[in-house]
């Protein structure tokens, strides 16, 4: 099977999860994790030149006009050459300050490109209908590669049957690598039954060897057999479990690092996804709640999580003032540094009360919950500084002044 005819299978969820990426030039292709490739549309060596949105185009035009690779180069290469990214060069590397010669646009890369996107995309895109699928055609089987050269790990996991939802997906679900084309077909329980599955069946295991991200340092567990970046499922990773990965890796860190992650969540294209809808029932961690707080409240944590839904709602109702996305990145910064801190009248809330680098006042209202173990940002409201000043001075009146002139 073709890549073109891999889209006949459900255009809609496969043009909706490419369209969804937000366009994030780097120098390196390790330069970010895996599961942010479910987010961003990236080409590696591009930072510094206009051509990522003209890639982005032609993968987006070869998605949705199911064209072929040849059709695909012959549009785009001339656009690339025109504007340098072509050929061989040397280029600084941002992360060491080393000149380095590196290898631009070429018919090799504009293929693997071309690969990488159109069948990521599918995948993601075939898992949504999973989803959807799965009441009535409730586990996947694992099917034989269409390439030419088989790998023998990939041979081995065909006619392996397991529940949509068993974790073992996260890591297994097609594509496994570089030009892999093996697949899954979604079935019902009674074929699967038939094919050999049983309720006490043991998970099939994923032997795992450590894999060393030489750009970052990073060493992780890659299960053998599957190349490094292609150990996710595109489709799962939206969502709830890009929280889940966010918030595992930021209580592994130290308080400095885990503001400047915080920081750059804030800044990168997963705010944008969930504000569009693109994550729904999901939150991201924004900011870190101010030591006060965190004792006057006894909550055993420092992360304010913003959920899809708080924002969703915040924008909507805000749109009506003239507020936007940008506007709600600035407001968070009241968090990490308020003028005043109050405790609201419900004793698991406090309101947080500031000026952000965009000249307004905000007051941002953030919640405990789980017995302390999260903060829940739950509305934003621009006030002037006449406003924010009676409101503190009311709170200290009335005793609930945690922080604060």
């Amino acid at each position: 099977m073709g890549v073109a005819d891999l889209f006949k299978t459900a255009p809609k969820e496969v043009t909706r999860y490419f369209d969804g990426k937000a366009s994030l030039p780097t120098f390196d292709w390790r330069d970010i994790a895996p599961e942010e490739h479910a987010f961003s549309f990236t080409v590696a060596k591009s930072a510094g030149y206009d051509i990522l949105d003209d890639i982005r185009s032609a993968i987006s035009e070869a998605i949705t006009g199911k064209t072929p690779f040849e059709e695909f180069q012959r549009n785009l290469m001339p656009v690339l050459q025109q504007k340098g990214w072509w050929g061989k060069t040397l280029a600084i590397d941002p992360e060491t300050g080393e000149e380095k010669l590196v290898q631009l646009g070429s018919p090799r890369r504009l293929r693997t490109i071309y690969w990488a996107n159109t069948m990521s995309a599918h995948a993601a895109g075939e898992w949504e209908r999973t989803q959807r699928n799965k009441d009535f055609l409730p586990f996947l089987v694992y099917t034989l590669s269409t390439a030419e050269r088989k790998r023998l790990e990939h041979e081995g996991w065909v006619g392996f049957v397991a529940p949509v939802d068993d974790p073992i997906w996260n890591r297994l679900y097609p594509p496994n690598g570089w030009g892999c084309m093996c697949g899954v077909r979604q079935i019902s329980r009674s074929e699967a039954i038939r094919l050999g599955w049983r309720k006490d069946t043991p998970v099939m295991p994923l032997v795992e060897k450590p894999w060393v991200n030489k750009r970052t340092g990073e060493t992780r567990m890659v299960p053998v057999g599957i190349d490094p970046g292609w150990d996710t499922n595109p489709g799962k990773y939206r969502g709830q479990n890009v929280s889940r990965f966010l918030e595992e890796r930021l209580g592994s860190m130290p308080a400095d690092r885990q503001r400047i992650a915080i920081r750059d969540i804030v800044r990168s294209p997963l705010l944008q996804a969930m504000a569009a809808g693109r994550m729904p029932k999901s939150y991201l961690p924004v900011a870190q709640m101010p030591g006060p707080a965190v004792e006057a409240l006894g909550a055993s944590t420092s992360v304010v999580r913003l959920s899809s839904d708080s924002l969703v709602h915040i924008l909507q109702e805000r749109a009506e003032r003239g507020l936007d996305l940008d506007n709600i990145e600035a407001a968070i910064e009241v968090i990490i540094n308020p003028a005043a801190i109050i405790r609201s009248a419900s004793t698991n809330a406090v309101s947080l009360l500031g000026k952000s680098s965009d000249g307004f006042w905000w007051r941002l209202a953030v919640k405990t919950a789980g017995n302390g173990s999260e903060w829940w940002l739950t509305s934003f409201h621009r006030k002037s500084y006449a406003e924010t000043y009676k409101v503190i001075e009311r709170a200290k009146r009335a005793g609930n002044l945690i922080e604060g002139d």
